[in-house]
């Protein structure tokens, strides 16, 4: 690891140890853990890929440790087991279609596994909803696999989402009662804030749903196919 990172390690709080799958680092405090990941991520990958491993870091209180894989670092394309949704030992409780996991995402990935209210993930760019937690996936009554491949724009009417995107636009983060799908089946007003945010020059945008789902008729254009 590299002489920054061994720094902070030595500090009052920190502990680290290496075992036969990688280095395992206790972190003081969450916030102290996400620090790390946000600041070193990219050296943090180099280690485990020179030890051909893996980077933990947990805390006091931890559910949902943050993991730092070699191929992280490396050029190739991961293999299919080392795919995103892989990448956290959640017991299933958030998924992940994207393979590129920067470290902003995984800690987003983190934080919507511990969160009891559904979340959800959007990439701006093609509108694919690319994270779901346990709680969205039941509250869409669709198996995560096939909500990770969802393109958003067949489940809004067009005037709703533009004002969706125009609304995040001028606001990074607000909440909004609104009616969308959410499956092919159903139609319901829900109470949601909406954060935008970038990573790596791409847009996304989080959704954490705040109501429970009152279902309405499906309104006519529904589930039109994406442009």
């Amino acid at each position: 690891m590299s002489v920054s990172i061994l720094r902070i390690l030595n500090l009052p709080g920190w502990n680290y140890k290496m075992s036969y799958d990688g280095v395992s680092i206790l972190a003081p405090t969450k916030r102290h853990a996400t620090h790390l990941a946000h600041s070193y991520g990219d050296a943090l990958s180099e280690t485990a890929l020179k030890i051909n491993g893996k980077v933990r870091i947990k805390w006091r209180g931890c559910k949902q440790p943050i993991e730092f894989y070699g191929w992280m670092a490396a050029q190739g394309t991961p293999a299919t087991s080392e795919t995103a949704e892989r990448i956290l030992h959640s017991g299933g409780a958030v998924f992940c279609s994207q393979l590129h996991l920067p470290a902003e995402l995984l800690y987003r990935m983190v934080a919507a596994a511990e969160n009891e209210r559904p979340v959800s993930i959007v990439r701006q760019d093609n509108r694919k909803q690319i994270i779901v937690n346990q709680p969205m996936a039941d509250m869409l009554q669709t198996p995560p696999e096939i909500a990770t491949q969802r393109v958003m724009t067949q489940f809004w009417l067009p005037e709703d989402l533009a004002e969706l995107e125009k609304r995040l636009q001028n606001n990074r983060r607000f909440t909004w009662t609104y009616a969308a799908g959410l499956n092919e089946q159903a139609w319901a007003i829900l109470t949601t804030q909406f954060e935008a945010f970038e990573v790596e020059g791409i847009w996304y945008r989080q959704g954490t749903c705040l109501s429970t789902p009152q279902l309405v008729p499906i309104p006519p254009g529904a589930f039109a196919p994406a442009a």
